[in-house]
């Protein structure tokens, strides 16, 4: 965990001689140009970091390089953005590195670029994309945090919709309703799950308000409590994949992450006047803080709706900056001496370095992304060992590979894989749609990794 906490002090001690005293919009983004450059590398160069680096994509970038016919993508079901820049990388390529080299950079300029575009403090953004896990997500679920990437800027095309409609200009909306569905159609192309936004456009329309969140805290624990009934409607006719006696239905995660989103969701809500009054508009950062802790929440029923917050998740860090210099802003033109706003300040900036810094440790210790301990590629045998392995053992291969059997599935204990630090979910994947694992398939991948 050393790597991490150096590069999150770096990164902090930068953003504060940057973007702090006397800052400007050279000096934001230098910090993120250099944010950009830390992270992307860290991230571009790990080797066997994140569950499915071992279990999907090295092994199926490995493969496909053989495979003349074209059958295996095809069989994959991967989303065609994807697949289209697989067959590009390919062609410059045959280093199975390349596609996290090139997923790293490209998911991590996205939302460098987002910052500094829409976040009025780009150290407390860049500072909670760490804490809160979003950047430790990104190098597991490689193509949803992409697809999640590229849907960041859905929200800026909402409020300029918004803006049109509260102005009477009807006509005048219809471009900025294009172009959300738009950039939604285009992070699908790379995962399905973003989707979800597009009936999100028309809940987004009303404000969370008092009878608003009464609302929708009853409709949030009705759902709570009877999940499985809407999973066994859905997974019936869609994702049969993710049916009840699947590992991703059977197991929920630990409540820390949904306290976390619950504390983001309070302060964007108890601060939304500080967070509109500059953009009424940015009251959409309160809507999506809440569907993060909806989603977030119910994955401690299922692990896999968890998996459903990504598209609204990476948008936090930016209402919060929001809120954080809007409260500075105000305090500057007060008198000098202590008031309730000065209280309300240092309250705030304590709860996001003190908790960040808190749910960033546990989510290290807990690791449910597999990414401790870090390792570098440089020092890897990648077309020796490792591959000869992948051809050879066949361990690490995803399930959809393994031959035929009986369907004898298996029912695995929340405590292994969801609050123990080296035990990640070997040979299964969130990134991608698996088959069931029947008992024997998993004691053979477990077996493998014990060799290891």
């Amino acid at each position: 965990m050393t790597v991490y906490y150096v590069m999150l002090l770096g990164l902090v001690l930068c953003g504060a001689a940057l973007c702090t005293l006397k800052r400007n919009r050279i000096q934001d983004g230098i910090f993120l140009f250099v944010s950009f450059i830390v992270l992307g590398t860290l991230s571009a160069i790990r080797y066997d970091i994140g569950f499915d680096y071992s279990y999907v994509y090295a092994p199926i970038y490995y493969r496909m390089l053989n495979d003349t016919t074209g059958e295996l993508l095809a069989r994959i079901g991967w989303e065609p953005g994807f697949r289209l820049l697989l067959r590009v990388l390919m062609l410059v390529s045959d280093n199975f590195q390349t596609i996290f080299v090139v997923t790293s950079l490209l998911t991590i300029f996205l939302i460098m670029l987002y910052f500094w575009l829409f976040s009025p403090n780009p150290l407390i953004s860049v500072f909670l994309f760490v804490t809160l896990s979003h950047y430790y997500c990104s190098m597991n679920f490689v193509r949803q945090t992409l697809a999640a990437a590229i849907a960041m800027f859905t929200l800026p095309l909402m409020k300029a919709f918004l803006k049109k409609i509260r102005n009477e200009d009807v006509v005048g909306s219809l471009p900025f309703a294009g172009g959300y569905l738009a950039v939604v159609l285009l992070a699908s192309s790379f995962h399905m799950s973003t989707l979800i936004l597009i009936p999100f456009f028309f809940v987004n329309l009303i404000p969370v308000n008092k009878y608003v969140l009464a609302a929708y805290t009853v409709i949030t624990a009705i759902i709570f409590y009877n999940t499985h009934n809407i999973i066994e409607f859905v997974t019936r006719y869609w994702y049969q994949q993710y049916a009840l006696y699947s590992i991703h239905m059977q197991v929920g995660f630990t409540p820390q992450f949904a306290i976390a989103a619950l504390i983001v969701f309070i302060i964007l809500f108890a601060c939304s006047e500080r967070l509109v009054s500059r953009d009424k508009e940015n009251r959409l950062y309160v809507n999506y803080a809440f569907f993060t802790f909806f989603f977030i929440l119910m994955g401690m029923r299922h692990s896999v709706l968890d998996r459903l917050s990504l598209p609204f998740v990476l948008l936090a860090p930016v209402g919060i900056a929001i809120v954080v210099t809007s409260l500075g802003r105000r305090l500057r033109a007060e008198a000098p001496g202590i008031s309730r706003n000065m209280a309300i300040y240092a309250t705030l900036l304590f709860t996001i370095f003190g908790g960040g810094l808190a749910i960033h440790h546990y989510a290290l210790t807990m690791d449910h992304h597999g990414v401790v301990p870090y390792q570098v590629v440089f020092n890897q045998p990648f077309y020796q060992d490792y591959v000869q392995r992948l051809r050879g053992d066949q361990v690490g291969l995803p399930v959809w590979d393994a031959p035929e059997f009986e369907p004898e599935f298996i029912e695995l204990d929340e405590e292994l894989f969801f609050n123990e630090p080296h035990h990640p979910e070997v040979g299964l994947t969130d990134d991608d749609d698996l088959t069931e694992v029947t008992l024997d398939d998993f004691i053979d991948l477990i077996d493998g990794e014990l060799r290891e």
